[in-house]
């Protein structure tokens, strides 16, 4: 029996089972499910983005998720919509979400748990096991998705998020199918079983070529040469970079601060890791010795081959660059991954099936005499197609590892995102607090009133101050009294004053 519940509403009697699909894809990529809802009459349900829905074929839970893209039309009748619904499942999420942090000498199993911790604390990571200890590694705004696949290809291993949202990480070609394809098994439709055999992919000479690691500690001098420098060029790329400066009385420490990040307030120097330099605030003088040591990065690369393989098939070579490796361990690792997935080519198979239990990620063998051949494939994709509310029927495609490589490796190239994975970078993260604000303005009105008051204004008249029949001194003007007593007057020209 097929049930489809939606928001944890049995929903199942109101779905159409006609193009009813279910598609599991290999492992670490996303599943989907797609399906037709009618509403009308008394169904009141309306679909809507990220409601959560959960598909079980009997007792097993085949697919959760959310939906995702809602396609809305009407009914042949008046009163009725139809819902065309497509849904993504859980591990969706994770590739919505971008981590900023890096790990030094953690094992594989430690930096997943604390990536999802951190980041996705509604995921559990119960299945996730390896110890497999990566020296360093930084992950600058990438998807957690991306994050854990970048992990599984370091030890070739595969991973996915299962319908309760707990991650599993496990060895490829480890999860075996509950059942074998033979001449005369019966579990799948005879004439739909197809197997196609590729020998374009094969290799077995294998270069890594990765990024940078810790070499040796190494300790040099630089003499000062005049005194209009306070930049200086190191050998290497350091880290754990220590300066000291002698200027005649014997070398003092110094501390060292990474250039565009700290400055010379809390500094005595600052490094430039990429222009292997460093910077003082003002110029040494001529003479003066720098003594720096620090471990001098140096490059990666490895070389794996199979002789057999060449033997059989000639020298075929493929190079990886991933500036993600730095440490030799790791590379060795990841060559030797490669070559064994490469080494003797790839072939696919596909087949219906009535018989459930399979599901993307297990693997599969094919032991037919008729074909001359038996062989483990890996499933990267089944499709479970409604043949009506009871039972599906089920399209499956299966390839070999190095197959299967080919297909991650075109997915991510076509998916690239996010930011980077590297040891150099800093990691910084930026939030935004987004709130709403109310402002309350208070305006008070006053009434008008009338602001009365008696002003008081004394006057002092001074009359004839000079006395009877004084004549004024007539002067140009303009001019003002000093005093009551003053004789002087300003003269008019044509009244009081005559030109001679």
């Amino acid at each position: 029996m097929i049930q489809v519940l939606i928001n944890n509403v049995d929903l199942s009697s109101q779905i159409i089972w006609d193009g009813f699909e279910v598609n599991q894809v290999i492992t670490s990529q996303v599943d989907t499910a797609s399906f037709e809802y009618r509403k009308f009459g008394s169904r009141t349900y309306v679909p809507a983005v990220n409601d959560e829905v959960e598909i079980f074929e009997g007792a097993n839970k085949i697919f959760g998720g959310f939906i995702v893209n809602i396609e809305e039309r009407n009914l042949n009748n008046a009163d009725g919509l139809v819902y065309i619904i497509q849904c993504s499942d859980y591990g969706s999420q994770l590739g919505q979400i971008l981590a900023a942090k890096s790990y030094v000498n953690q094992t594989i199993e430690q930096i997943i748990d604390d990536l999802i911790s951190t980041y996705a604390a509604d995921f559990t990571t119960t299945n996730v096991f390896s110890n497999f200890s990566i020296g360093k590694i930084a992950f600058n705004e990438v998807y957690l998705s991306d994050c854990i696949t970048k992990l599984a290809e370091i030890v070739k291993y595969e991973w996915y998020v299962d319908t309760d949202k707990d991650i599993h990480f496990f060895p490829k070609m480890a999860n075996a199918a509950p059942f074998g394809l033979t001449d005369t098994s019966g579990n799948y439709v005879n004439e739909t079983l197809i197997r196609n055999i590729d020998g374009t992919q094969i290799v077995n000479q294998v270069k890594v070529r990765g990024g940078e690691s810790d070499g040796e500690e190494f300790t040099g001098v630089i003499t000062v040469k005049g005194n209009n420098t306070n930049i200086f060029t190191l050998p290497y790329k350091f880290s754990d970079l220590a300066i000291r400066v002698d200027t005649g009385s014997g070398y003092v420490a110094k501390t060292v601060g990474q250039d565009f990040k700290d400055d010379f307030t809390t500094h005595d120097c600052l490094q430039n890791f990429q222009e292997k330099s460093i910077k003082f605030e003002n110029n040494l003088a001529d003479g003066n010795k720098i003594e720096y040591t620090g471990l001098p990065k140096v490059p990666i690369k490895c070389v794996v081959k199979n002789s057999g393989s060449v033997a059989q098939y000639g020298l075929k070579e493929k190079i990886i660059n991933d500036s993600s490796i730095i440490d030799m361990t790791t590379a060795r690792k990841r060559a030797k991954a490669e070559l064994l997935a490469y080494q003797y080519g790839s072939n696919e198979i596909s087949f219906d099936t009535y018989t459930s239990g399979l599901r993307s990620g297990m693997v599969i063998n094919l032991s037919s005499t008729r074909r001359d051949v038996s062989d483990n494939y890996v499933i990267n994709r089944i499709s479970f197609r409604a043949m009506g509310p009871e039972d599906f029927y089920y399209s499956v495609s299966a390839i070999t590892t190095n197959k299967l490589q080919l297909v991650e490796l075109l997915q991510k190239l076509m998916n690239q995102a996010g930011g980077s994975i590297d040891d150099s970078g800093v990691a910084e993260t930026i939030y935004t607090d987004l709130l709403d604000l109310e402002v309350a303005e208070l305006i008070r009105k006053v009434a008008p009133y009338l602001d009365q008051v008696d002003v008081e204004a004394a006057e002092t008249i001074h009359k004839d101050p000079l006395g009877a029949g004084v004549e004024p001194i007539w002067v140009l003007g303009p001019y003002a009294p000093t005093s009551a007593s003053d004789p002087k007057r300003v003269g008019l020209l044509d009244n009081s004053l005559k030109l001679y």
